[in-house]
């Protein structure tokens, strides 16, 4: 007998929450609803799960089960039907993927391969098993990733995120908030870099040092009061501002005028090549121009790829650009 569907406040929570090692990922994540499952695949997870106010369920008693994205699916689909789980915790990424990255370096480098491209088949079919897998169930998910300070070409410290800018866009469609770990001083908070459907764009500070309850202070701050109709605005709005290029990225992939995630960060880099912005807000105005006028070929017949088209900020028409576009 079919039962009748339960109002949510909010909506289910699916959240990417990314920072540096040792920030507290893992701590934040015994906050969320339990009982808890964590793909464990940092191997930490016994430090931290007694912080929860819950149970907190073990994947497999082998812990490489929980790097391996295939024995994750098997394992899930033989367990999670009827075990009351409210919460997956992919802890991390990192550990998930990079394995098969770094195989596909050293694959390639050895001139094992023939296609240089195709050796990192593994990584995005493992993502992808993961991510269909795992949101199948309906019940919350947290996705943990590590940011990384490296040095670019001209010894300047720039912070990027241990899965791709492709491998985030590819995500995307299975989230609904984009969460940072922050630091100022002595105090750490959570910043909301994108909610799909509310609020974004600022942190809120962790007046617990267990993060005890924050991730019902972010429901409430990104949600509260607002009607469906309001995030069903603010889900549709064009974008003034992104965080940085993987969210830019992964906006533009979502607007489904790319063949793939590659296609669109392909695109993103020739952008800026072609045109060099001036500003981080000069770049972010040319690539959603960019990504419209590609909405707009894929809606209307007339504009065919390579037109030099792109829309009107006030008509909303296809005019003639002034500036390059880019294939």
């Amino acid at each position: 007998m079919f039962r009748k569907m339960e109002v949510q406040k909010f909506p289910t929570r699916q959240w990417l929450l990314i920072s540096h090692p040792g920030d507290g990922k893992s701590t934040f994540s015994t906050q969320m609803r339990t009982p808890l499952l964590p793909v464990d695949a940092d191997h930490r997870y016994a430090e931290v799960a007694a912080l929860a106010e819950g149970e907190v369920y073990q994947l497999s008693e082998n812990p490489a089960d929980n790097i391996n994205a295939e024995r994750i699916a098997d394992l899930l689909k033989a367990n999670m039907a009827g075990s009351g789980v409210k919460t997956v915790i992919i802890d991390s990424l990192t550990s998930i993927l990079t394995p098969l990255v770094v195989e596909a370096i050293l694959d390639n480098d050895a001139g094992r391969n023939k296609n240089r491209v195709s050796a990192f088949k593994d990584k995005a079919l493992a993502m992808r098993l993961l991510q269909d897998t795992i949101t199948g169930w309906g019940v919350d998910v947290l996705w943990i990733a590590h940011l990384r300070t490296n040095l670019d070409s001209q010894a300047t410290q720039r912070e990027s995120t241990s899965i791709s800018a492709v491998e985030i866009a590819r995500l995307r469609r299975s989230l609904n908030m984009d969460l940072r770990i922050v630091r100022e001083g002595n105090r750490r908070g959570i910043h909301v870099e994108w909610a799909r459907r509310g609020r974004s764009g600022f942190t809120l500070w962790d007046a617990h040092p267990l993060w005890r309850g924050m991730p019902e202070r972010i429901e409430n701050a990104v949600y509260g009061g607002l009607t469906a109709e309001d995030q069903e605005r603010i889900e549709e709005q064009k974008p003034t501002t992104f965080s940085g290029p993987e969210a830019a990225i992964a906006w533009g992939f979502e607007q489904g005028c790319f063949r793939d995630a590659v296609h669109c960060k392909n695109a993103y880099e020739e952008m800026k090549r072609l045109t060099p912005p001036q500003s981080a807000p000069d770049c972010w105005r040319m690539w959603v121009k960019e990504v419209q006028r590609r909405v707009a070929e894929v809606e209307n017949p007339l504009a065919v790829e390579g037109d030099n088209l792109v829309i009107d900020d006030i008509t909303g028409d296809l005019v003639e650009a002034a500036e390059p576009v880019f294939a």
